[in-house]
């Protein structure tokens, strides 16, 4: 039920006294307190508007539970008149003085405290919150037997506030709630926020001048919990810092914003994790070991309906703005600089953002417009050869496989490649770097133009620099993993004779120590560390470098890892 008919509904059953106990549930963090305090400060029963309120987190014993009441009840305790100002004097002229100095004369106080309970909490309103995040001593039972007490004999009422889904499963706790659904609980209101209705509460505590974008972003996660809504909004404003963005940027950055924090904060019931959702762009990667003729596992399921969330997002592939949005999101640590330099390179692109963002338009119109004829798409593609030079190699790839897809579609692809290739060509290239981090799927001829202009490979960059990072910062994160995952054997060899002797000097002792822990870095690194040793023995038998091939060897000669060195895999025994 959603919000606004929740609340209609619990304002329905308040108005109702035969309904002594009832229950507002849900998941966490979807606006029921919030809704409460709606429906208290509406109201127009003094009840309701003065009912007392108590959250059982860290709360032990119903004795607690019973003080903390009474405590909120004491402000309104005139009501009670010459019964309870006896009583009150009592507290302040005696027993409050004397229990400073007599421990029994406390225990007194407590108890006589708790003796005004059924005084006090006669026929009021009792709303109890956080009823599953009670201390473990204090069993359920115990709480809902002293709310079956008291709405019997001294006519209060309760609100049970309570997350459903945080309740524990293991014991008796779920049968204990089911049996008092049963024979306690008057009435239930189950309260389902809309991702609308989360938003919009969480708009309010915690505004952001790029509301209409993340409205949409966040309606397509689904999330519901304000509180990670609220997380989300705060995210985003961090990292933007109220800069004034065109829609095409706010376009470009804030589903990726809403997205990744989504995922780190789990928000998305059963969502992809970093890794699925960076290599977006890259199909192959998201297929690997895939049976086509096979039926498809839960987990193919899963990844399929992943997809279909980001391609809705808008997000058809990820840069650099998504690598330093993970390494904020995993490490906490906000380098407003890069962030910057990003945003700045986008409003300088502003025009490619606006003819990238018609790409993905049409991808998606393509994608999922099936009314829409083949002339049309065609005649809406017809921009893309004069702007080619705007879009990304991955961009104009995607084109040309979707226009392939069409009737006489593929000369038009065909035009887009080319125009891109001859943009490409005619620009200079001296320091030209193939930043494919999550190898997404390119072009043959864009492939080829790419290489004619590439002397080396740069994937052995991105290993060094993920080596370097696991040394400097003791760790490792989502796209270090990554970057090693992906190393070959050529990439090692090619890092080890490119990098500066200090580097190669750090670089080579935590290699080695990674390959002396297998067990361990296998494990997150697959075959990374059997590629190095595949390198650094490809070095070694390298007469044309006597000096670098007589360092490797000292370098293996002092550990156990000199036999591999010296002998091919399939020669080395099965460690199995």
């Amino acid at each position: 039920m959603s919000l606004r008919r929740t609340k209609e509904r619990l304002v329905r059953l308040l108005e109702q006294p035969d309904n002594g106990v009832i229950a507002l549930s849900g998941k966490w963090g979807t606006g029921k307190t919030h809704l409460w305090n709606e429906v208290k400060d509406a109201s127009g029963d003094e009840k309701v508007k003065k009912a007392l309120y108590v959250s059982l987190f860290g709360l032990s014993s119903v004795d607690q539970v019973k003080r903390k009441l009474i405590e909120s009840a004491i402000p309104g305790v005139e009501s009670h008149g010459g019964v309870f100002d006896g009583i009150k004097g009592l507290f302040n002229a005696g027993v409050t003085a004397a229990s400073q100095h007599y421990k029994a004369m406390a225990a007194l106080k407590d108890l006589n405290v708790l003796l005004m309970a059924p005084v006090v909490l006669r026929n009021k309103l009792v709303v109890i919150d956080d009823i599953e995040r009670k201390h473990v001593k204090l069993g359920i039972d115990e709480v809902l037997g002293f709310i079956d007490d008291y709405s019997k004999q001294f006519c209060v009422r309760f609100v049970l506030v309570l997350n459903d889904d945080q309740l524990s499963t293991d014991g008796d706790q779920a049968k204990l709630w089911a049996t008092f659904r049963e024979k306690v609980i008057d009435e239930e209101v189950r309260l389902s926020t809309s991702p609308e209705e989360a938003f919009s509460i969480a708009i309010k505590l915690t505004p952001s001048k790029y509301e209409q974008t993340l409205a949409r972003a966040i309606a397509v996660c689904g999330l519901t919990n304000i509180r990670i809504v609220g997380k989300v909004l705060k995210t985003a404003n961090q990292i933007l810092a109220g800069r004034d963005l065109d829609q095409a940027i706010q376009a470009r950055v804030l589903p990726a914003i809403v997205l990744f924090s989504a995922i780190h904060y789990r928000g998305i019931s059963d969502g992809p994790d970093f890794q699925f959702a960076l290599n977006v762009g890259n199909p192959d990667w998201m297929h690997f070991g895939r049976d086509k003729n096979s039926e498809q596992t839960e987990q193919e399921k899963r990844e399929d309906r992943w997809r279909l969330l980001i391609q809705e997002l808008g997000i058809h592939g990820c840069d650099e703005f998504e690598k330093v949005l993970v390494e904020f999101l995993e490490s906490g640590l906000f380098d407003a600089n890069r962030i910057q330099a990003i945003i700045d390179r986008y409003v300088a692109e502003t025009l490619a953002l606006q003819v990238r963002q018609a790409a993905r338009d049409f991808l998606n119109r393509a994608f999922w417009d099936h009314r829409v004829s083949d002339a049309e798409l065609l005649a809406e593609a017809s921009q893309f050869p004069s702007n080619a030079d705007l879009l990304s190699p991955y961009v104009a790839t995607q084109l040309f496989d979707t226009l392939s897809e069409i009737t006489d579609g593929q000369n038009l692809g065909q035009a887009i490649v080319d125009a891109w290739i001859a943009a490409f060509e005619a620009g200079d290239h001296h320091d030209f770097d193939d930043d494919n981090p999550f190898n997404s799927p390119i072009h043959p001829d864009i492939k080829v133009a790419f290489d004619a202009a590439k002397a080396r490979v740069q994937a052995s960059a991105s290993v060094v620099d993920a080596c370097i990072s696991i040394i400097d910062n003791s760790g490792w994160g989502t796209l270090q993993e990554m970057a090693m995952r992906r190393a070959s054997a050529e990439d090692f060899d090619a890092a080890i004779r490119g990098m500066d002797i200090d580097t190669l000097r750090r670089f080579m002792r935590r290699m080695i120590e990674m390959r002396l822990q297998r067990e361990t870095f296998d494990a997150h690194f697959g075959t990374a560390t059997q590629h190095f040793i595949d390198a650094c023995r490809a070095i070694a038998n390298d007469s044309n470098s006597p000096r670098l091939s007589a360092l490797v060897k000292k370098l293996f000669a002092r550990t156990a890892l000199a036999v591999e060195l010296t002998q091919p895999p399939e020669a080395q025994a099965d460690p199995s």
